[in-house]
C-alpha cells in the first residue's frame, strides 16, 4: 500500500514510470476480474484499457483514500455492469445470459485469456446467475 501511495504520488506528478508500474502490476488481475463478469475477452481488454484511459485523463482530481487495487477494481466492475447492461439493452437479452467468451488473440502477452485454466473458470462462471459472479 505504502508503494501505491508512493506510485501515485510520482504519477500526479507525470512520472510515466510509475503509471507504467501500476498498470504493470495491477493488468493481470483487472483482466481476470473484466472477463469473470463479462466472459468475453476482447470486452473485457477494453474495459480494463478503458479505467487506465480514465485513471490517466484523471490523475490531477485523483487521491487515493484506500487501496489502489480495490479502487481500480471497483472502476473495471462498474465499467463491465455498464457493458453488459448495454448488451442487453441492444440484444434484448437478460444479465443472467452471459457474453460468449472468446479470443482471437496469439500475442505473447495475452497468455492468461489463452490458458485452458481461464476458459474453464469462464465457462463456469457463465453458469451462474449475473448476482452470483460478483463478490462484496
Amino acid at each position: 500500500m505504502l508503494e501505491d501511495r508512493l506510485l501515485v504520488w510520482k504519477f500526479k506528478r507525470g512520472g510515466r514510470d510509475a503509471f507504467c508500474r501500476i498498470y504493470e502490476k495491477y493488468r493481470d488481475d483487472l483482466l481476470r476480474l473484466a472477463i469473470s463478469l463479462l466472459t468475453e475477452s476482447e470486452a473485457a481488454e477494453d474495459v480494463v484499457h478503458d479505467v487506465f484511459a480514465s485513471f490517466i485523463s484523471n490523475a490531477r482530481q485523483f487521491r487515493l483514500t484506500g487501496s489502489l487495487k480495490g479502487y481500480l477494481a471497483t472502476c473495471v466492475a462498474n465499467r463491465a455492469r455498464n457493458v453488459n447492461r448495454a448488451y442487453c439493452l441492444r440484444h434484448g437479452s437478460g444479465v443472467d445470459e452471459p457474453l460468449a467468451a472468446t479470443s482471437n488473440s496469439s500475442r505473447p502477452d495475452r497468455w492468461i485469456m489463452q490458458s485452458d485454466e481461464l476458459r474453464k473458470l469462464n465457462r463456469a462462471l457463465a453458469k451462474l446467475p449475473y448476482e452470483q459472479r460478483e463478490t462484496d
